[in-house]
């Protein structure tokens, strides 16, 4: 993870689950550290460096063999546990303790595979609206964003841009002022709540109407949303997820609940979730610094900003540095003193 281990006991979204079906591996980048991911017969992923230590292949690239990882590059075999079974260059020889895969913490929820770089600090229990019974849980295919973690969080915090970027389904030019709301602070995080939007088609199918939000963001790089038509029956859960690839690069995708939802075909809420979060990635990817600004001067925070400058101060509180910068004033400053007057 670089020098940085503000994610050190962080669960991370690695893949959806359906991407690494049962006996197949799959390589991945999390936080600058090469992973494989990999299925036994019993269907367990397991989240491993993807690193033989025997010449530094990538074991992404060898086969599951009765519930072993076969290294491709000399054969060596792995059990679930990460140790090395076999050498077949040497097949009498035991291999000793430190033929061993590094295996980290994993877990599946929510359709999703997670892993954590040391102990995890925190339950996984990001998404609880996903056991609401009769929910249609829709998973997107994950999306480069050659942006910051945080800065794709922070996007989907904003409201103020749904006029903008998502015209015609989050907002339009006749209805862009957004109503004062209350952000609270606790142990569990940040809520939003008393948000109000009205929205030209906010849920698929549904016409004109005011909306109501409530935002949550438990960890700093997991955020979620319920919004429903005021006074009607069902909502709308989303929980985004923002996979570290480097301090600039995110993998960032939808998991939503649909809840009461009977009109429309799993392929057509996909595709509503995926035209807005495709809409944001461009914006997204322009915004500078690539890095999430701390420094409450950095940027020109409005009132409809109390979410987001919320979001920057608790993360500024937790020491939590990867995807941030707290000296980006400090370094425009400097530059624009060597500008000509």
């Amino acid at each position: 993870m670089s020098d940085d281990f503000s994610l050190a006991g962080e669960w991370l979204a690695v893949c959806n689950g359906d991407d690494v079906p049962a006996g197949s591996t799959r390589a991945f980048i999390v936080a600058d550290e090469r992973i494989v991911v990999w299925r036994d017969a019993e269907g367990v992923a397991h989240v491993w460096r993807d690193y033989c230590p025997h010449r530094g292949a990538q074991l992404s690239l060898g086969a599951v063999t009765n519930d072993q990882l076969v290294c491709p590059y000399h054969g060596w075999r792995y059990d679930t546990l990460g140790q090395c079974v076999l050498i077949p260059s040497n097949p009498s020889l035991r291999p000793s303790k430190r033929a061993c895969a590094t295996a980290f913490v994993a877990g599946e929820k929510y359709g999703v595979v997670w892993m954590c770089f040391g102990e995890p600090a925190h339950a996984l229990d990001f998404f609880p609206e996903a056991a609401i019974p009769g929910g249609r849980r829709i998973n997107l295919a994950p999306q480069t964003v050659k942006s910051s973690a945080p800065r794709v969080v922070e996007n989907f915090l904003d409201m103020a841009h749904f006029s903008f970027v998502h015209v015609g389904i989050l907002g339009e030019d006749a209805h862009t002022e957004v109503p004062d709301y209350e952000v609270v602070e606790s142990a569990d995080g940040l809520e939003a709540r008393q948000c109000r939007f009205w929205q030209p088609a906010g849920l698929p199918g549904q016409g004109g109407a005011m909306m109501d939000y409530v935002y949550r963001v438990k960890r700093p790089l997991v955020a979620k949303l319920t919004k429903m038509a005021s006074g009607a029956m069902g909502a709308l859960h989303i929980m985004l997820v923002a996979s570290p690839v480097t301090q600039t690069e995110t993998r960032a995708w939808l998991v939503s609940i649909h809840e009461g939802e009977t009109s429309h075909s799993d392929e057509e809420l996909y595709d509503f979730n995926m035209e807005i979060l495709l809409q944001d990635t461009p914006i997204v990817e322009s915004q500078w610094p690539k890095l999430l600004p701390l420094a409450l001067d950095a940027e020109l925070h409005q009132k409809c900003d109390r979410m987001s400058v919320a979001y920057r101060r608790w993360l500024a509180g937790m020491g939590f540095g990867w995807g941030t910068t707290s000296a980006w004033k400090k370094r425009e400053r400097a530059y624009c003193a060597t500008l000509p007057p």
